[in-house]
């Protein structure tokens, strides 16, 4: 063995793994599309496909975090976090596998018990947060994905979030409903300019994020693994035709041009709730000013332009890491909390009981 770690990050959407090796060196980043609402199947085939790229031996141990509990065909949050790591226990043995319990540290996988559900379950930004805190001074991290959005402010060495669960950190605005590909765009805004009028959003899911930034030119298409709204092709002219029948509307009513500028519009109606929720961490007066926002996820684009909108420094979460040969497709900021996961378990990281 070569004393490499691999961390894993199971999220209901998508599996995202990452290899560093005994150096810390990112050798190998990879996301699978893993829709866990069909069944637990779905893990297993992304699995699977991931270990299939995976030098063998796989790695001297694993690390793994979640957020797909929350899939719907388990009956309960506890129940979706036994089922997910005892089913990767399974198909990672005999490496060891360990869970991150946020505060509590890790837990190995053989040792899960319901009593651990509530540290482990949605604890993949917190994994994200405290790797970022023991490499920089102070920052606000912001990780905007596919689905959610994740902020947490840290300063001296700790992350300083106020909520810990969902609804907790909701309701702090530290967890947004929104991304740059799954997002339906009927939640963006209730209307639109269109065609000199303002035009209602239908509340059907004809379009998403995925058209609006593909429009915008911005979307990384390696980051769309899921099937359009209308389980249509992925080109310009798919989206701008179901960004049309967003607002009731076909796509050859009117001029590419005009629903490009669409897509302008409802990226600003995204940008300013983030905005919001950004001012708002930074109104708690643990930053100073050149603290600077941290971007990670595949729509850390918006993070780059909120930066320069505020004036403060923008930084890569990838410049955490070190890469080494043949990392793959995807990087660090891409896959952040696999990619923290695996940083944490090399390095020996241990976290107080709170």
């Amino acid at each position: 063995m070569d004393g490499s770690v691999v961390g894993w990050d199971i999220g209901g959407a998508h599996l995202k793994a990452v290899r560093l090796d005994a150096t810390g060196a990112i050798v190998f980043a990879r996301q699978e599309a893993c829709p866990l609402w069909r069944g637990l199947g779905e893990l297993e085939a992304a699995l699977a496909r991931i270990l299939s790229h995976l030098p063998k031996p796989a790695a001297d141990r694993h690390g793994i975090t979640m957020t797909g509990e929350l899939a719907d065909n388990f009956p309960n949050r506890t129940a979706g976090v036994l089922a997910l790591a005892a089913r990767m226990r399974e198909h990672l043995a005999p490496m060891p596998v360990e869970v991150f319990a946020g505060h509590a540290g890790w837990i190995a996988a053989a040792a899960l018990a319901p009593d651990h559900a509530r540290r482990v379950a949605s604890a993949n930004w917190l994994a994200s947060g405290f790797w970022t805190a023991s490499r920089m001074p102070e920052g606000l991290l912001i990780d905007i994905g596919t689905t959610t959005t994740d902020l947490l402010p840290f300063a001296s060495g700790q992350p300083r979030p106020r909520g810990f669960t969902d609804s907790e950190r909701m309701r702090h605005d530290e967890l947004l409903y929104g991304g740059v590909a799954r997002t339906p765009a009927m939640t963006i805004a209730l209307r639109a300019p269109v065609n000199g009028a303002w035009a209602p959003v239908m509340a059907e899911l004809f379009a998403t994020t995925a058209d609006v930034y593909r429009l915008t030119g911005e979307l990384p298409e390696r980051a769309d693994q899921h099937p359009a709204a209308d389980q249509g092709p992925k080109t310009s002219a798919a989206s701008r035709q179901r960004l049309a029948r967003q607002f009731g509307y076909d796509a050859e009513d009117l001029p590419p041009a005009h629903w490009q500028d669409l897509a302008r519009y409802l990226r600003e109606c995204q940008l300013a709730r983030l905005r919001e929720a950004v001012e708002l961490q930074l109104s708690r007066g643990l930053l100073t000013e050149q603290a600077p926002l941290v971007g990670l996820g595949v729509g850390r684009f918006l993070v780059r332009q909120l930066a320069q909108r505020l004036d403060r420094p923008y930084r890569e979460f990838s410049d955490l890491f070190t890469t080494g040969p043949a990392a793959g497709d995807f990087d660090a900021a891409d896959c952040g909390p696999a990619a923290a996961i695996a940083a944490l378990a090399l390095h020996g990281w241990r976290a107080e009981v709170r």
